[in-house]
């Protein structure tokens, strides 16, 4: 068995699955990524049980390729990344247990596995509901929502991003307890029933970085326990996470008696600045909503301080409300328009935060004690 590769299309294969790929896994095999033969030609998958990436690769020969063969992931990786521009590599099955790599004058020969005893995810035998979304938009709904994902948080549904999928519409929502994004976009094809899933973090995370042709259409395959997307020359399967995400409309809805309209660019610029002389630790700072001005100010135990005062139109009587400032840079880095809304209701509720003259995406941001 022989393969003939560059080194462009090996390296542009691989960095498309290498995320879920580690040197030291529980199960050896999973260190390793698989190479496949089907009829429309060669594909390189790599797993770590919870999320399965596949990326076709362009082989330039192949000799008796009859099974399939697994070989040490990152080592392969970094033996592409290290040889010159326009390299050729050839892949070839010695004795048992063992692959060659040469490219030139240089040799590797890796220690290997039987291909038999990589885990395949099988979701052909569950019953899917399949729909058809522009890539753009799925990466406008990640994008505008992951970065609100909690991070290993006792409350696992939490973990991941909420998707429902309802008629013609698909609705993200992520939080952490201290803060909620959500935001929505069209898919193409009716749902005929309302279907909600719980993506992980590694999987959202990973599906991300497939989606790289944002005028093409990307496929997806959601069943009870996983989903595929399927884009332009990649798939991705990722398990869904068993558990009821909250009632996030009853935090959306909460009442608001006034409303700051503020330039995004202006705020957050203002919000680093301020920032550098907060608390390491709380990240707090209190924002002062005035007649016509919003006055943002910080400090910290070496009692520095620091205030910065920008213009804004604002309805309601004086405010001093505190907030995370790394929550609220956050919200604003994901939003387009040129201005913010911000509607409040008293120093102990919840902020709501919606780019201007847009009723797609919404932002709560709870409070902070300073």
């Amino acid at each position: 068995m022989k393969l003939i590769i560059t080194k462009e299309n090996l390296i542009k294969a691989l960095q498309k699955i290498i995320g879920v790929v580690e040197k030291k896994q529980a199960m050896p095999i999973l260190s390793h990524v698989l190479f496949i033969k089907n009829p429309s030609g060669f594909e390189v998958v790599a797993s770590d049980l919870e999320v399965q990436l596949s990326s076709s690769i362009k082989i330039d020969e192949e000799q008796d390729f009859n099974e399939n063969i697994v070989i040490p992931g990152r080592k392969l990786f970094d033996i592409a990344k290290g040889l010159p521009e326009g390299s050729l590599l050839e892949i070839e099955r010695k004795e048992a247990g063992k692959i060659q790599i040469k490219s030139a004058k240089s040799k590797f020969l890796l220690v290997t596995l039987d291909a038999k005893g990589f885990p395949l995810m099988d979701v052909d035998s569950e019953s899917n509901v399949n729909f058809l979304i522009n890539t753009s938009v799925l990466k406008d709904i990640i994008n505008k929502t992951a970065f609100a994902m909690a991070q290993q948080d006792i409350r696992y549904y939490l973990n991941g991003l909420f998707i429902s999928i309802n008629k013609k519409e698909m609705l993200g929502v992520a939080t952490d307890g201290h803060r909620l994004a959500k935001t929505k976009g069209d898919i193409k094809g009716d749902s005929e029933k309302l279907i909600n899933a719980i993506i992980p973090r590694k999987g959202v995370n990973e599906i991300d970085k497939q989606l790289q042709d944002e005028d093409d259409e990307t496929d997806i395959r959601i069943s009870k326990n996983h989903i595929l997307v399927i884009s332009k020359d990649s798939r991705a399967i990722s398990k869904l996470v068993d558990g009821t995400f909250p009632d996030f409309e009853k935090v959306i809805s909460v009442s608001t008696d006034k409303k700051a309209v503020v330039d995004v660019k202006v705020f957050k610029e203002a919000l680093s600045r301020v920032s550098i002389l907060s608390n390491d630790r709380f990240r707090g700072i209190k924002l002062n909503f005035e007649e016509n001005e919003i006055k943002i100010s910080a400090n910290n135990p070496e009692k520095e301080e620091a205030s910065d005062d920008i213009k804004a139109e604002y309805l309601g009587g004086s405010l001093e409300v505190g907030f995370n400032v790394n929550y609220l840079v956050d919200i604003l880095n994901v939003i387009k328009t040129k201005n913010v809304e911000i509607l409040l209701k008293d120093a102990n509720s919840s902020a709501i935060l919606k780019p201007e003259n847009d009723n797609v995406s919404c932002y709560v941001v709870m409070p902070l004690r300073l």
